[in-house]
């Protein structure tokens, strides 16, 4: 079993109680995963969609790599990084004054 290191997004932690990084263990991809998924159960409705498919919006990172299948090994120390698309929009008309609050900086 490798010591695996995983990342979730800001996002998803509130649903964790605000844990964003941990190890699990584990042998492959799909164990990483499942892993994640023993620890933080509610997670499982929010990366994987009901035939167990990464959700499109979903992206999948092992050591900097983008993966789209929990095929693949694991060593000691590897990555895995979770984030998500995020979208959204303003209703009526924005101002170019309202645009410097959502500047990234």
């Amino acid at each position: 079993m490798a010591a695996v290191h995983v990342t979730i997004p800001s996002m998803l932690a509130t649903l964790v109680g605000g844990e964003r990084r941990f190890v699990v263990e584990a042998d492959d991809l799909a164990h990483v995963v499942g892993a994640v998924f023993d620890r933080h159960p509610e997670l499982r409705v929010h990366l994987l969609d009901e035939q167990g498919a990464i959700r499109p919006h979903v992206s999948l990172f092992h050591n900097d790599e983008a993966v789209r299948t929990l095929t693949g090994g694991v060593v000691d120390g590897d990555t895995v990084t979770v984030l998500q698309a995020v979208s959204g929009g303003c209703r009526g008309r924005l101002e170019p004054t309202r645009l410097v609050a959502w500047e990234v900086h």
